[in-house]
């Protein structure tokens, strides 16, 4: 555009040379101080609104076994339903209630104090039992002066068959609480053959095990 200064330039508006976008009027001499601001940027509303505040859903009073919390205070918990926050004693006694229940669902702390259970009874008694059988036998020795031997064999055979069998009586439940632990994480019970897959399987598993209990996991459940 010619330059508005020059003396052939009619008045008018023109680009303001000190507002870049707005104009200013050319009074055919020079620049006045009339001005035009720069046209402002077209104004788009935004095309998705902020989303609202999830409200809560309002769920009927028997959806608690399905939601992965604990039952409201004061309901009886049915043997079928997940028992979140369980304590030690009633993780311990669900565990053999269902002992060959391969249904339903386990919540973490059902299993894992039951499990915990078996550690402290199991390895446990093995190793009180085997301390006391030492020193029982030690103190046969300095009685009669023989060495008990013995005894002390048939004393350490019985222990051990004793947890022999402990052991075998609790195999059927630890494998059903295992499933139903699964389960309640929103696994096939079939993932628990995953654990006979050397050193990986087993670090699988444990992830499973600590996984927060999803609701979809009530397909497992048979109600009864």
């Amino acid at each position: 555009m010619t330059d508005p200064t020059t003396p052939t330039v009619p008045a008018g508006w023109y680009p303001d040379p000190d507002v870049p976008g707005g104009q200013r009027w050319w009074s055919g001499i020079e620049w006045t101080e009339y001005r035009t601001p720069p046209a402002a940027s077209p104004q788009y509303a935004p095309q998705y609104g902020y989303a609202p505040a999830a409200a809560p859903v309002a769920l009927p009073p028997d959806a608690w076994p399905y939601v992965g919390q604990s039952a409201p205070a004061g309901t009886v918990v049915p043997l079928w339903a997940p028992l979140y926050g369980a304590t030690m004693g009633q993780a311990w006694t669900r565990f053999w209630k269902k002992y060959a229940d391969f249904s339903g669902r386990a919540s973490r702390s059902e299993f894992w104090f039951a499990y915990l259970w078996l550690v402290i009874l199991l390895f446990g008694s093995y190793f009180v039992f085997a301390i006391l059988l030492a020193v029982v036998g030690s103190i046969g020795s300095a009685i009669d002066g023989s060495s008990s031997d013995a005894a002390f064999g048939i004393g350490a055979g019985v222990v051990g068959l004793l947890w022999v069998g402990a052991y075998i009586a609790a195999i059927i439940p630890m494998i059903s609480v295992t499933v139903r632990r699964l389960h309640d994480a929103g696994y096939s019970g079939g993932y628990f053959f995953m654990g006979f897959i050397p050193f990986v399987g087993s670090i699988l598993l444990i992830v499973y095990f600590v996984t927060d209990s999803k609701p979809q996991g009530a397909i497992y459940d048979l109600p009864r």
